[in-house]
């Protein structure tokens, strides 16, 4: 069966996708507004349950995706914040653009509709990026088939991968990475001119794609372990540089027209580009280094044994379960194997030791501060300590798959079970430090019993029943993340939806605002058309707040957050506390002037006076607040025009 499978495993994978399309399956967990909203007929989780904590995906990418579909995928939108907002690089999105050929996924929006342009993007990106993981484990890292099996179901199915699945790039960067690497080799192997040109012209593609993630603190990180991949690679032939000297022409040719729409959407989007990099966050976002005690460093690495436990509990103490996710990298495993084949077996292998330097290296800059020039020129300066943790993991992942092939015989099983148990104690002990009261004894056993026996049956000769089960446990910890439902109809069918629709179809070109107490239903109406203030400031609309210019004596102290502050800055003294990424939360309030505060990193709230609307030249409203028509005034009035199941639409008038 196996063997069935590898031979035609592309045109499976394309039937998979084909599928899903069809009847639009997707992982999105946008069900979380039938809930929000008070609709839970209006559900389309088939299996699994939604994930509140992915709001990146649910409350930001999702609705900025479906918003192109009523701004005809222009490049420029003035749907997401009620402004012209780019919508390619930030978040980026599909457009009519040469570029979209390095963002794949997405080009499905062009010709689909909302749910089955969704479902291509959901699954297409899990079955390329599982195959071309299958190809990489094959011939990169030279391991048989049962085990390239379980590698591409730990890389495409991984707790990292799957909590993080719709948003930062992550499938691309882990797909493209390892299809630049795949690519190079298959091409230096190649004698035909043909064959060898359509690699390199392969080769191309991934690093455009790779390119256009536009995540640096993945790209980085994790381009570090590719670029050891390179290397390896090139070590094995003799004559890299003859074949290159020979095709010089083609490498010429195809860098430019590579780099042509690249270069292209760069220039178009200089002025967005200028003015991100300008906001404190994420466009001043730079370290040298440091972060990370050596205590909680060696924490983090040791706490991939909670992936067994996060499907399953939330968690939200000191971190969360994105932030808490990794690849299940059984450390220090590859570290053993590694002095192992080196000191015991007398065996040298380039790539083994290529990514031990590195994750060495990555280790000290999590402890330690480096120099800025050496950050700025290494890149490592726009890296988090955090997901530079995720490519020490991945980089440990990869050196026990590599490790397995290289070793000549397996230990004896008590050998095997003495290393199994000192291993899957350290999860133990660095959940219980790291997270003291996040989980309970049952807990912390099934974490030990997990961590003990994968890494024993790592060590084992591979077999029908070892291979069953390693693969069962690793799609386990990562196929339950995020759930299975069948089109947006959760979306589209829901009433104030659908009246928000109409209005839009009405009167597309009005403002509207969500006044609400938090942000969760922010980006509802542009998923409709609704130009819509408020909803995610991808980069700042400095203009709109300041407006809003009032001075020192109407400074107010009595609300209660974190961070009181003057109307609006004329000074602009607080300016990297509303020049950033912003989530914003608008509540109306009629007893004291428009107010600003900054209770965290990636939003603020504006406490405005209803007389100020006319500032924001806002026409609708949409809340969950039933009382806002006495707000209204002899100058203007407020007027509810819908309401069902506690959702209002309000006109400004």
């Amino acid at each position: 069966m196996l063997e069935n499978l590898f031979s035609k495993r592309w045109t499976i994978g394309g039937i998979l996708i084909l599928l899903s399309v069809i009847f639009e399956i997707h992982g999105s967990s946008i069900s979380i507004y039938a809930d929000m909203l008070l609709h839970p007929e209006l559900s389309d989780v088939i299996l699994g349950k939604y994930r509140g904590v992915r709001s990146d995906e649910w409350l930001v990418f999702t609705p900025f995706a479906f918003s192109q579909y009523f701004n005809n995928f222009g490049f420029i939108s003035d749907i997401v914040r009620a402004a012209p907002t780019n919508m390619f690089m930030t978040y980026g999105q599909a457009v009519w653009h040469p570029a979209m050929i390095f963002r794949p996924a997405q080009i499905g929006y062009l010709f689909f509709d909302q749910g089955s342009g969704l479902a291509f993007f959901w699954t297409s990106r899990c079955v390329i990026l599982f195959l071309i993981s299958f190809e990489f484990a094959r011939l990169i890292l030279k391991t048989e088939t049962k085990l390239s099996i379980i590698y591409a179901i730990m890389i495409a199915f991984s707790p990292l991968a799957q909590w993080w699945w719709a948003v930062n790039s992550i499938a691309e960067i882990l797909a493209a990475g390892q299809g630049v690497v795949v690519c190079w080799k298959i091409y230096l192997e190649q004698e035909e001119n043909r064959k060898r040109f359509l690699y390199a012209a392969g080769f191309l593609w991934c690093t455009g794609v790779y390119i256009l993630a536009i995540y640096p603190a993945w790209q980085v990180s994790f381009g570090y372990v590719f670029l050891a991949c390179l290397i390896a690679v090139s070590l094995r032939q003799s004559n890299v540089l003859k074949i290159l000297w020979h095709d010089k022409f083609f490498w010429i040719v195809g860098f430019a027209i590579m780099l042509a729409p690249i270069i292209h959407v760069i220039y178009i989007s200089r002025d967005m580009i200028e003015l991100q990099m300008a906001t404190e966050y994420p466009g001043k976002r730079f370290t040298t280094g440091g972060n990370l005690p050596v205590s909680l460093l060696l924490e983090y690495l040791a706490a991939y044994g909670a992936s067994a436990i996060l499907p399953f509990k939330d968690i939200w103490d000191t971190t969360n379960n994105c932030e808490l996710a990794s690849f299940f990298s059984m450390t220090p495993l590859g570290f053993l194997m590694f002095f192992y084949l080196r000191f015991k077996l007398k065996q040298k292998d380039f790539l083994m030791t290529a990514l031990f330097i590195i994750t060495i290296l990555f280790c000290i800059w999590e402890i330690t501060n480096i120099p800025d020039w050496l950050a700025k020129f290494s890149f490592m300066g726009y890296a988090t300590d955090n997901r530079v943790r995720s490519a020490i993991d991945f980089a440990q992942l990869v050196m026990v798959f590599r490790g397995l092939i290289l070793m000549k015989n397996f230990p004896s099983p008590s050998i095997r079970l003495i290393t199994a148990t000192i291993i899957a104690i350290l999860p133990l002990v660095a959940v219980h430090l790291f997270l003291p009261d996040g989980f309970n004894i049952q807990e912390n056993f099934l974490i030990f019993v997990f961590v003990a026996l994968s890494v024993f049956l790592f060590l084992s000769p591979m077999n029908k029943k070892i291979f069953t089960t390693l693969s069962l446990m690793m799609l386990i910890i990562g196929v339950t993340v995020n759930p299975i439902n069948k089109g947006v109809d959760v979306i589209y069918k829901m009433p104030v939806g659908q009246k928000i629709s109409e209005i839009v179809q009405q009167d597309k070109n009005s403002l509207w605002i969500v006044e609400d107490d938090d942000v969760m239903l922010n980006d509802f109406p542009i998923m409709f058309g609704a130009p819509t203030i408020n909803s995610v400031n991808v980069y700042p609309m400095l203009e709109r707040w300041e407006k809003f210019n009032i001075n020192e004596t109407n400074k107010i102290t009595d609300y209660p957050a974190v961070k009181p502050w003057k109307n609006f800055d004329p000074d602009r003294e607080d300016f990297k506390d509303y020049n950033k990424y912003a989530h914003i939360v608008i509540i109306l309030q009629n007893d004291k002037p428009t107010n600003f505060y900054f209770p965290f990193t990636d939003s603020f709230k504006v406490y405005l006076n209803p007389n100020d609307l006319k500032k924001l030249e806002v026409k609708y409203i949409f809340s969950r607040h039933d009382n806002l028509e006495k707000f209204s005034t002899p100058q203007f009035k407020i007027q509810k025009i819908y309401d069902d199941a506690g959702s209002f639409i309000y006109n400004v008038e």
